[in-house]
């Protein structure tokens, strides 16, 4: 099977645990009546709410991105400062479009 199809369906298979696990946690009701109510085998949902939960904390986790500037900064000097889901950079005047560029991407994929 292609690699990217498998990607998919992989990714559509944990949006459908997500969305069960979501259903039936916000019920009320027992993981145990719940999954009796809709006909899910109680071992098969508590394997999806674990990897859903691993992926929620693998998403949470902090990563960091090395980056080497090309060029040496020759000032302090702050020119922009970048804000991006709660994260922030400081791009100094004399920074190359590489070294932005990363630091753009690093901060995109937070």
């Amino acid at each position: 099977m292609n690699r990217g199809l498998r990607t998919y369906n992989g990714q559509n298979k944990l949006a459908q645990w997500v969305q069960i696990v979501s259903d039936c946690r916000d019920s009320g009701m027992s993981v145990r009546q719940w999954c009796q109510e809709h006909g899910i085998n109680i071992s098969s949902y508590y394997r999806w709410q674990r990897k859903v939960y691993a992926m929620v904390q693998a998403q949470q986790e902090v990563q960091f991105t090395e980056v080497t500037p090309v060029q040496a900064v020759c000032t302090d000097r702050v020119a922009v400062t970048i804000r991006i889901h709660g994260m922030e950079a400081d791009i100094h005047s004399g920074a190359d479009a590489a070294t932005v560029e990363t630091v753009l991407r690093a901060l995109q994929s937070c």
